[in-house]
């Protein structure tokens, strides 16, 4: 099931996903529930989606922790995910037991979040599906890995004094499209960023005078000299910012 991994970290398309091929007839009626659950989830149709989740249902996510269907619903209607491609790849349907399938992949995929910021991912996924009492199949547990760069490299975290969180604290313009506000506050030994129109915030936390990074979300804030520039990074992909006041 691909529906959370272009949110979570998560990676899946907005329209309906490639039904991967199967001579097992039960194999491929799971891979078309699959595909309908997807694309009720990509087009924002929670009731749907929710529809075809067992009460057991549970997403264990990037970071390792469990999420339900109130979680993560929550989270979609947040986020303002938009699709630009998603490719799918290496999928396998396995049926553990009559009533049991696991189907698994890979997803390639470009969507946009809050309705302008990149994110460019990989990650193989893996989901349970089971036939309850009613005949029906329904998503009981999924989970996400994305496929990390090699040059990732942890970061070490790295106290500034006030006066240089100070000066970075104000109004950034975005070069999206359309052109968007990020707003960053210092508080206490963090900058605190929100996106105009959203109800979001990320605390980013200093690696360095000139590099920040988001404790919610893998974003970065990479300043450039002269503190009149600077990128926010979301998921590896910068978008430029400059100074639009104070």
């Amino acid at each position: 099931m691909r529906t959370l991994l272009l949110w979570i970290a998560a990676l899946h398309g907005g329209g309906v996903a490639a039904q991967a091929a199967s001579d097992d007839p039960v194999i491929a009626q799971v891979w078309a529930r699959d595909a309908e659950l997807a694309a009720a989830h990509g087009r924002g149709d929670l009731t749907a989606w929710r529809a075809g989740l067992s009460s057991r249902y549970g997403y264990i996510d990037v970071g390792g922790q469990r999420a339900g269907a109130d979680r993560i619903e929550a989270r979609r209607g947040e986020d303002h995910r938009r699709v630009l491609s998603s490719r799918t790849s290496e999928e396998e349907g396995l049926r553990l037991a009559d009533d049991v399938v696991l189907l698994r992949g890979r997803e390639d995929s470009h969507a946009l979040y809050y309705g302008v910021l990149p994110r460019i991912a990989q990650a193989r996924w893996s989901a349970v599906w089971v036939r309850e009492d009613d005949g029906v199949w329904r998503l009981v547990a999924e989970t996400a890995t994305p496929i990390q760069n090699e040059q990732t490299v942890p970061f070490v975290r790295s106290p500034q004094p006030a006066s240089v969180l100070a000066a970075l604290a104000g109004r950034w313009t975005l070069a999206t499209t359309p052109p968007r506000t990020l707003d960053l506050s210092a508080e206490g030994d963090a900058l605190i960023g929100r996106l105009d129109g959203e109800s979001v915030r990320w605390t980013f936390r200093p690696a360095s005078a000139t590099h920040y990074v988001a404790t919610e979300r893998p974003f970065e804030l990479r300043v450039e000299p002269g503190g009149r520039r600077l990128s926010l990074v979301t998921w590896d992909t910068p978008t430029a910012a400059v100074r639009a006041g104070p």
